[in-house]
């Protein structure tokens, strides 16, 4: 895979985002989440140099979970930091998803629960892929992705019995509290959505 495929692409086109966790079916056609950093504009030139540069290598990775339980619905928020510069400046992106609403997004977190490691691609401003890289995945964060999901399907499943679920009050009200960067991933504070 040269570029991002074009279902990633047009998702992020749609949404606005320039980071996103999907599933997709890569060599061996199984699915898995995978993780799309499109790291776009001028303030990213340094981290495109760096990825660009590794060859065969891997950048430090972190991602971090998060359920925010909305009155409305629930949203799981994956962010994900990228240390191309070192420990205290790195590149972040999250991922807000919808479990309880949107059957891609159940999916991503349920495969995250088991799958043996979670690949990363990083592409320019046009989704030519720079860097991929794969880290592993082990019990301890197939728990947390689990507890993530039942949380996050518990709390919906409460609502739903109230009659008051509505998943696009509770995304704008997320979203409404980011800061949006043009051309591709900021740094903080500002942060990318993808929905």
């Amino acid at each position: 895979m040269k570029r991002f495929p074009e279902f990633v692409r047009n998702s992020m086109d749609y949404t606005g985002s320039s980071v996103t966790c999907l599933p997709v079916s890569i060599d061996s056609g199984s699915w898995e989440a995978a993780i799309f950093f499109q790291i776009g504009g001028s303030e990213s030139k340094q981290d495109r140099r760096t990825l660009s540069r590794l060859t065969n290598g891997v950048v430090p990775v972190a991602v971090e979970t998060d359920v925010i339980r909305h009155a409305s619905a629930a949203v799981v928020v994956l962010r994900l930091e990228v240390y191309t510069r070192g420990g205290d400046d790195p590149l972040v992106g999250e991922v807000l998803l919808t479990p309880g609403e949107t059957e891609s997004h159940f999916e991503t977190l349920r495969l995250l629960t088991a799958q043996p490691l979670i690949r990363w691609f990083f592409a320019d401003a046009a989704y030519w892929i720079i860097h991929r890289q794969q880290n592993s995945l082990d019990g301890g964060e197939h728990e947390a992705f689990q507890n993530v999901l039942d949380e996050a399907t518990n709390h919906d499943a409460l609502i739903r019995m109230t009659g008051k679920y509505d998943v696009e009050a509770a995304l704008t009200e997320v979203v409404s509290h980011y800061e949006f960067t043009g051309g591709g991933a900021g740094r903080p504070p500002s942060s990318q959505k993808t929905h």
